[in-house]
C-alpha cells in the first residue's frame, strides 16, 4: 500500500501514485466514475473520487487513466467549466456526444492492446454498465476487473462516510403509510410472479419507508438497501442513524432494520427462486452476491414509477411549497432590483440572501441543490459555482442568472430566473425573448396520452432553432417529493424515452441560451402533468404550472412575441400577482404590480 505524505497533492502527484498502483496490479487502464454504491446522481464527499483526482468539480463525468494518458469525459453542461478546471493538469477533456470525440469504449478499443486489463471499483458501477462495457470490449479480449478501489490507497484525507440520523416523513405529507407502500410492492411482486425485490436507489428507499436523511448534501436520503419478500421488509442501514423513535416507527410499519453491510451475506444466503431488481441501479459487486440459481427479473417500474406520480395529498402539499418558494424568489428579485445600483451585490451575497429568505419560510429544511448565482459570462456555464476565491460583482447592466430550489417537508422546488440588472444590449433582449418563447411553446402543450417527453422536447427548441441556436442539455427533468431535485423517469429531452407522461408527474421546463464570454439565460418553471380532456377514445393531457415568479418585463422584446405567446404571458403574469400579492410588503406589491404588466401589441 502506498501511503501519501500529508500536505497538498497536485494532480500530477495523484496520477503518479495511481499509476504506480496500476503497475503493481498489471492494469493497463483504470476507470474512475462519479458514483456511490447506489448510483446516486449527487454523492457524499466520501465518494467524490473523480473530483478529487481530476480537479473537475461538476456533478457528472468520468475519467480514464493509463500509464501515459489521463482523460476526462464530460457532457455539454460542463464543457466550459471542465476546460477551465483541468487547464493546468495532465487531463485531456473528451466531449460526450460530440463529433470528433470518441466514446469511452471506442477510445479503449483504439488504444489498449489485446488481453490488457482494465480496472475499476465494482461497488461504484451498475450491473448494466459492467455488462455493456464488457461486451463492447470482447473483440480485443480486454479483461474488465472490478475488484479494485485504488483511490482509497492514495486519498489520505478522504472524508468520512456520513453519519447523521434519519428522520420520519409524516403521513400528513406522504398521504400513504410505509406499510401501505410495501403492500403495494408485494402486490406487484405477486403479479410479476417473483418472490423478492431488491432496491438500492436511495430516493426509492426513502420514499418506500417514509424516512429521510442527510447523507448527501442537498438530497435528503440515507445510505441504505432494501429487500422485500412476500412476508417481510428489510432495511439495511447504519443502525447508529436509527434512534428509538425511528426504530419504533419502522417496526410499526413491518420493517426489520439490519446493519448496512449485512445485505451482502443475506443475498448470498437468499432462499428464493426469483428476484426483481433494476440492473441500472444495483452495483456490480452487490449483484455478484446473488446466487446463480435465482431467476432475475430486471424491471424499473416499482417503486420508481410509483413515486413518480404524486398522490392527492402529495400534490396539494407540493403546490403549497411552490407558493412559498415563489414568494422567496420574487422577494429576491425585488431586493436585487432595488440594490443593484449600489455596486455592493456579488454572486455570493445574493446566494446568501436567497438562503436567508428560504430559511424564514415554514417547513424549510435545506436547499435542494447549491444555488447557482451567475453574473454575465459566468452564466454561460450551465452549472457554474461561485466561490470565495472566484466570483463576480454584479454591475447595473447585463444579466444575473439564479438557479435554485428548496426542500420543504411538503415538497421540493427548482426554479431559474434570469434577471436584468440594468442596461441590456439588443442581443441580450433577443436571446431572453427567444428563451421565453421556447418556454411558452412547451408550457402551452396539449398532447395525447402516451406521449413522452422525447416527443415534446422539440416544441421548446423550435424558436431557438429558427435562429440557429440550441442548448446542450435536456429541456426538463422530474422533481422528487422531498427527494432528489433531479429524478426520473419523466423528462423533456432529445434522448429517446419510452416513459409516457402520466398524471401527477412533476417536471421542469427550462430552455436556455448560452453564449461563451457573453451571457447565459435560462427560464425555468415546474409543472405537473394533468388530464385535460377525453375526446371519444382519445385522452388529452396538459401541463399545469406550479411556479409563480414573474418573468422580467425589462428583458422582453414584445415585438418578437406572437399573439398567442403574449396572451399566455399576460395570463401568467396576472396569476403571479394574484397568487403572491398577499404575501408581500406594500412596496414589494407595488413593484410586482408594475413588473407583471406586459403591454399588448
Amino acid at each position: 500500500m502506498i501511503h501519501s505524505v500529508r500536505g497538498y497533492l497536485t494532480t500530477t502527484d495523484k496520477l503518479t501514485q495511481l499509476q504506480t498502483l496500476m503497475k503493481r496490479y498489471n492494469l493497463a487502464a483504470y476507470y474512475i466514475n462519479t458514483a456511490d454504491p447506489h448510483q446516486s446522481e449527487y454523492i457524499a464527499d466520501h465518494y467524490k473520487t473523480r473530483s478529487w483526482l481530476t480537479g473537475f468539480t461538476g456533478s457528472a463525468g468520468y475519467a480514464l487513466v493509463t500509464q501515459n494518458e489521463a482523460l476526462l469525459w464530460v457532457d455539454g453542461r460542463y464543457f466550459i467549466q471542465a476546460e477551465q478546471q483541468i487547464a493546468n493538469s495532465e487531463f485531456e477533456m473528451m466531449k460526450i456526444a460530440t463529433k470528433g470525440y470518441p466514446t469511452l469504449e471506442e477510445w479503449i478499443l483504439d488504444n489498449l492492446n489485446d488481453g490488457d486489463s482494465l480496472g475499476m471499483n465494482g461497488e461504484l458501477i451498475s450491473e448494466d454498465f459492467y455488462n455493456k462495457l464488457k461486451n463492447s470490449l470482447q473483440e480485443k479480449n480486454i479483461n474488465v476487473r472490478t475488484d479494485f478501489s485504488l483511490i482509497e490507497d492514495i486519498w489520505f484525507d478522504r472524508p468520512d462516510k456520513p453519519s447523521d440520523p434519519i428522520f420520519i416523513h409524516e403521513l400528513q405529507y406522504t398521504g400513504k403509510t410505509s406499510a401501505q407502500k410495501i403492500a403495494e410492492i408485494q402486490d406487484k411482486m405477486n403479479k410479476d410472479n417473483v418472490e423478492a425485490a431488491l432496491y438500492a436507489g436511495l430516493n426509492d428507499i426513502a420514499w418506500l419507508f417514509n424516512i429521510r436523511g442527510n447523507d448527501i448534501q442537498n438530497t435528503p436520503v440515507v445510505m441504505s438497501f432494501a429487500l422485500i419478500t412476500k412476508e417481510n421488509a428489510y432495511l439495511y442501514i447504519d443502525k447508529n442513524k436509527v434512534n428509538s423513535e425511528s426504530q419504533e416507527f419502522l417496526e410499526e410499519n413491518g420493517v426489520t432494520v439490519k446493519q448496512y453491510e449485512e445485505i451482502h451475506k443475506d443475498l448470498q444466503n437468499l432462499k428464493v427462486n426469483s428476484l426483481v431488481l433494476d440492473k441500472s441501479v444495483i452495483n456490480h459487486t452487490l449483484f455478484s452476491q446473488i446466487p446463480a440459481s435465482i431467476k432475475i427479473k430486471n424491471k424499473t417500474d416499482y417503486p420508481f414509477m410509483m413515486k413518480a406520480c404524486l398522490n392527492e395529498v402529495e400534490l396539494k402539499n407540493q403546490r403549497n411549497s411552490y407558493i412559498r418558494d415563489s414568494v422567496v424568489l420574487t422577494k429576491l428579485i425585488y431586493f436585487i432590483k432595488q440594490n443593484v445600483q449600489s455596486n455592493q451585490l456579488t454572486e455570493l451575497n445574493v446566494a446568501e440572501k436567497l438562503y436567508q429568505l428560504r430559511s424564514e419560510q415554514d417547513l424549510f429544511i435545506d436547499e435542494s441543490f447549491p444555488t447557482i448565482a451567475a453574473y454575465g459570462p459566468n452564466a454561460a456555464m450551465m452549472h457554474y459555482s461561485a466561490s470565495e476565491e472566484s466570483h463576480s460583482r454584479i454591475k447595473p447592466e447585463g444579466f444575473l442568472l439564479i438557479d435554485s430550489g428548496g426542500h420543504y417537508y411538503d415538497g421540493t422546488t427548482d426554479i431559474t430566473r434570469t434577471i436584468s440588472c440594468g442596461t441590456l444590449t439588443d442581443e441580450e433582449k433577443t436571446d431572453y425573448t427567444l428563451t421565453l418563447k421556447a418556454h411558452i411553446r412547451l408550457a402551452r402543450a396539449k398532447f395525447l396520452y402516451g406521449a413522452t417527453g422525447y416527443y415534446l422536447d422539440a416544441l421548446a427548441r423550435q424558436p431557438l432553432w429558427q435562429h440557429h441556436m440550441d442548448y446542450k442539455s435536456g429541456t426538463g427533468h422530474a422533481v422528487g417529493y422531498l427527494l432528489g431535485v433531479h429524478e426520473g423517469p419523466q423528462k423533456f429531452s432529445m434522448n429517446y424515452s419510452n416513459i409516457p407522461l402520466e398524471a401527477g408527474m412533476v417536471i421542469t421546463n427550462e430552455p436556455g441560451v448560452y453564449k461563451e464570454g457573453k451571457h447565459g439565460i435560462r427560464l425555468e418553471n415546474d409543472y405537473v402533468v394533468l388530464k385535460d380532456k377525453q375526446v371519444n377514445s382519445d385522452l388529452f393531457m396538459k401541463l399545469d404550472c406550479l411556479s409563480f415568479v414573474p418573468f422580467d418585463r425589462d428583458a422582453i422584446d414584445i415585438n418578437l412575441l406572437e399573439q398567442f405567446e403574449l396572451d399566455w404571458l399576460n395570463n401568467y403574469q396576472t396569476e403571479v400577482f394574484e397568487t403572491l400579492s398577499s404575501y408581500l410588503s406594500n412596496e414589494e406589491k407595488k413593484w410586482l404590480k408594475v413588473e407583471t404588466e406586459i403591454k399588448s401589441t
